[in-house]
């Protein structure tokens, strides 16, 4: 957020920040450089190179063919658990109300007079920090997010839903020059699988005033929750597959914690938790499980993590 500077409004406490997606994208890209990061964009994982029970690294399909990335400890942020699926790890399967995001321009030009009492329209999404584009989000119905037919499906519809919508809006005295600004380029996936893993992020932990032993980040205020509520790096842990841990919204989370789980913050904090966990592992020979919680979580602190 430091480093998007202007391009990031609504930072107050308990709110959705909403960014210049553009300024975004850039800033991200940077940052992966200057980590000196080797990317691979324009691809898919396939496989897991698979040890017995341990994994050794990601297969993965581009224009290029199909590849393979070895690993001494393999971090599965696909959101799917694509990795810890095609590795064997076990995990839950479930159906989610999966959206398109789009993006309406030209709302500074409104001219809200010419509606007189008229209630304005619906639908008209969020500010953003760029002059006269809104965000606006979709719920769409559940469905499920491993199957193509489903996922092509509910991609046309929902292009033609938006388009439906703008025309709407349009028709509106005062509306007329509002536009379709963007479409997101890919569907917005809430819940795919979940893996299952040696713990587990429940509701009546969130809701505890006990943490869990093995915290290793929190989560923000989101809807009934507390201002913050705790994740355990059992979360990302399978039960049985070796040498993997997974990050963001494909965690071993409870059905009632899939919503706030699934949001970018919490997901950054799985994503630097495991990182850590992957390199004290790699650094001590040792699977990902056998790390000694309270070396992570030294480590976590002294990189700036909030462990209650």
């Amino acid at each position: 957020l430091e480093k998007l500077d202007m391009g990031v409004i609504n930072r107050r406490p308990g709110a959705l920040p909403t960014v210049d997606a553009e300024a975004l994208k850039f800033v991200m890209a940077e940052m992966v450089r200057e980590a000196g990061v080797n990317v691979y964009l324009h691809s898919w994982c396939a496989d897991a190179v698979m040890e017995g029970n341990a994994v050794r690294g990601a297969v993965f399909e581009s224009k290029s063919g199909r590849q393979a990335i070895l690993a001494d400890v393999v971090v599965d942020a696909t959101g799917d658990g694509d990795v810890f699926g095609a590795a064997g790890a076990e995990y839950e399967h479930r159906k989610y109300r999966i959206g398109l995001v789009s993006r309406l321009g030209g709302l500074d030009r409104v001219d809200a007079s010419k509606g007189g009492k008229a209630e304005k329209p619906k639908d008209l999404g969020s500010a953003t920090p760029v002059p006269g584009i809104h965000w606006v989000n979709m719920q769409g119905p559940d469905a499920d997010a491993l199957d193509v037919n489903d996922l092509t499906r509910l991609e046309l519809d929902h292009r033609r839903q938006i388009w439906k919508k703008l025309q709407e809006i349009r028709k509106r005295p005062g509306y007329e020059k509002v536009y379709l600004a963007e479409t997101a380029p890919q569907l917005g996936v809430r819940v795919s699988r979940l893996l299952v893993g040696t713990g587990k992020l429940t509701l009546d932990a969130a809701k505890s005033d006990k943490p869990y032993d093995d915290v290793i980040g929190y989560g923000g205020q989101c809807y009934d929750l507390r201002a913050e509520w705790p994740i355990p790096y059992g979360a990302l842990v399978p039960v049985k597959v070796d040498n993997i841990l997974a990050a963001g919204r494909c965690i071993c989370t409870a059905a009632n914690m899939v919503e706030p789980m699934r949001l970018i913050a919490p997901c950054f904090v799985t994503g630097h938790a495991a990182g850590a966990a992957a390199a004290l592992a790699v650094k001590a020979k040792r699977p990902p499980r056998q790390v000694p919680v309270s070396m992570l979580q030294a480590l976590l602190k002294e990189q700036g993590a909030y462990l209650g």
